[in-house]
């Protein structure tokens, strides 16, 4: 039987690793009054906003609009302490790559209800900001894989009617949004907030370079496949043709075997932050 979520359920007095990987990572919100510190121990301010957005100019990955709010994805390629502690705390969540966001308002406004393939961690910097948060369960299964092929035009989605969490993050707050968890963030005035973002990795990009990799250190696949020239006579062609399917689903077959698993679970292991079983303390 599922769990029934309330914010109280959700929080907690003090940010605490263990606590939070055993029972909110990728399983329920977590807010915490003043936790923000324990991830960044830096207030980010409107001055720090301001010379990233001028070090950035004409970036594509600002979405604004204009006297209500900007948004910058990855704002830590901007702002060099910003980038060393992303740096840190891709060790600290076992990511292949941490950045940070950043979302400034100036009036009661926000960029509307959606879920991302990515865990957020919201660390309020100034003003005051209301969230509302749903579980994945209200999305269909098709919109989540779509979402982890990163599909254009997936991920905006309205909240439910029933079963919403409610949180008011004030400066210094923090608040976890897992992966696929609905969520929509207005500000009261203006605001300041920065997000700690840990994109996800689909099995597919876990699987298949490293396939290829693994496969071409064996040599498998390593038949020239016929060559479909212009004066080939058509049953000759038709032939080949035959051949060469029968040729991929052998090689298929054969990329399915235990033998390459292994090999490709043996670079997996090499090459996953934290899946060799390394420490990963928190970055203050």
């Amino acid at each position: 039987m599922s769990e029934v979520l309330s914010t109280d359920r959700c929080r907690m007095d003090v940010f605490d690793p263990e606590t939070f990987f055993r029972e909110h990572w990728r399983r329920k919100p977590l807010y915490v009054p003043g936790g923000g510190r324990a991830l960044v121990d830096r207030r980010w301010t409107t001055a720090d906003f301001d010379a990233a957005r001028f070090r950035m100019m004409e970036d594509d990955q600002v979405m604004e609009r204009p006297g209500e709010v900007i948004f910058i994805e990855d704002v830590s390629r901007f702002d060099d302490d910003l980038a060393a502690r992303a740096r840190q705390l891709a060790h600290f969540f076992g990511a292949p790559q941490v950045w940070f966001d950043a979302i400034r308002t100036y009036d009661r406004s926000g960029i509307g209800a959606h879920f991302d393939h990515s865990d957020n961690i919201v660390l309020q910097q100034s003003g005051t900001k209301e969230w509302s948060v749903a579980s994945p369960q209200h999305i269909p299964r098709a919109d989540i894989a779509r979402r982890m092929m990163n599909v254009p035009g997936v991920g905006g989605r309205e909240l439910p009617a029933d079963g919403v969490l409610r949180f008011t993050l004030e400066p210094g707050d923090l608040l976890y949004l897992p992966l696929f968890w609905l969520h929509s963030g207005t500000s009261r005035a203006e605001s300041l907030s920065i997000s700690v973002v840990c994109p996800s990795v689909p099995l597919h990009r876990a699987v298949l370079p490293l396939l290829a990799e693994a496969a071409h250190g064996q040599a498998l696949g390593h038949q020239p496949i016929p060559a479909f020239h212009a004066y080939l006579p058509a049953d000759e062609r038709a032939a080949a043709a035959r051949r060469l399917r029968e040729a991929t689903g052998a090689l298929l077959r054969r990329l399915s075997d235990d033998e390459l698993v292994d090999a490709v679970h043996a670079l997996q292991t090499r090459r996953l932050p934290g899946l060799d079983g390394g420490a990963a303390p928190v970055a203050q």
